[in-house]
């Protein structure tokens, strides 16, 4: 082989994002393919599959509509530039992609049901049938998605299990209370139902499988430790939203100063285990408003870089705080997995 000669490739890979083009990048290369065969059904020899069934007809759509269209003696706009894509990348002249096209439309009509642009799903169930006898599976079976009324299954068998398993019993009225607690509805089957859906989820298999050797009495002390967390962690920020209001005051800084009060207000709530995180939170210079009439105003410019920084440190244990607080919330269903 010279150094100026190239081997077709084997396989091409088009990684593009939504809305990127996919689809007609897609169907140019299926017409490519069909229109520079020598003969007029080489669509019987081609195996194109996708994931959903809106695809499958958008994919079919597409390719019949630009086979009508090049096979057209008036084209229309978008089919005339398709066309003279494909004949740059194909050496094909106009007339002859026209040609072709109105041969292969033709063979089409006749021959519809060997147009076969399908879904993985149908694809791996042709394919299961065929072997049905070696796999030794009822020729006539059928395949059910049906995964509602399982997962549903699946849910009451394991709370009928309450009153037999110990751990389990207790866990199930934990979050009976749990849920009664926060004025909701005490029956949890609805919300085991929906965490149980994330094992069919195929989304979550990898996140999922991490939890398949954990045990209900290690989810229970995962949870005592997070709330263990969250406690320290409110404590934490009282301590220092006190500390703040007690530096203030020890740099001569009077809390009238402040307009409105609220700066100090926002930190009292903090102090007093009270933080609301819709309230209005400081994190520029220009969020601590201060009275004009103010005598300590240059004490207090000087001073609000360190409230902000330390107001960052407290912000931030409470992100931290509200993630932990999500993860307890979720810890009971997702322990009922196993």
């Amino acid at each position: 082989m010279t150094a100026n000669q190239t081997t077709p490739a084997s396989f091409s890979i088009y990684n593009a994002s939504a809305g990127s083009g996919k689809t007609f990048t897609l169907v140019k290369e299926y017409l490519k393919i069909i229109l520079t065969a020598n003969k007029p059904d080489a669509y019987r020899n081609i195996l194109a599959i996708t994931f959903t069934n809106k695809a499958v007809h958008e994919m079919k759509s597409r390719v019949i509509e630009n086979l009508s269209q090049f096979a057209s003696n008036t084209p229309s706009e978008g089919a005339v530039t398709l066309m003279e894509i494909i004949s740059k990348e194909t050496k094909l002249p106009a007339h002859k992609i026209q040609e072709k096209a109105q041969q292969i439309i033709k063979h089409l009509i006749h021959n519809y049901a060997a147009f076969d642009i399908s879904t993985i799903d149908k694809f791996t169930h042709k394919v299961i049938r065929a072997f049905a006898h070696d796999l030794e599976l009822p020729v006539s079976f059928e395949v059910s998605l049906d995964t509602e009324n399982l997962v549903m299954e699946a849910v009451d068998a394991l709370i009928s299990q309450a009153g037999d398993d110990q751990a389990l019993t207790k866990l199930l009225i934990d979050f009976t209370m749990e849920k009664t607690d926060d004025d909701k509805s005490w029956d949890i089957s609805r919300e085991i139902v929906e965490t149980s859906k994330l094992i069919v989820n195929e989304n979550n298999r990898q996140e999922i499988s991490l939890l398949k050797d954990y045990s209900i009495d290690q989810f229970a002390s995962l949870k005592q430790d997070l709330l263990n967390l969250c406690t320290e962690i409110e404590s934490s920020n009282q301590t220092m939203a006190m500390q703040l209001i007690q530096s203030i005051t020890a740099m001569g800084i009077s809390l009238s100063s402040f307009s409105g009060g609220y700066f100090p207000k926002h930190l009292q709530s903090i102090a007093g285990g009270n933080f609301n995180p819709k309230n209005k939170l400081y994190r520029e210079i220009d969020d601590i408003k201060i009275l004009k009439a103010a005598a300590d105003q240059h004490l207090i410019l000087q001073a609000i870089p360190t409230f902000l920084e330390a107001l960052a440190v407290i912000y931030a244990q409470y992100e931290r705080r509200d993630f932990y607080k999500a993860c307890i919330k979720n810890s009971t269903p997702l322990s009922l997995l196993n």
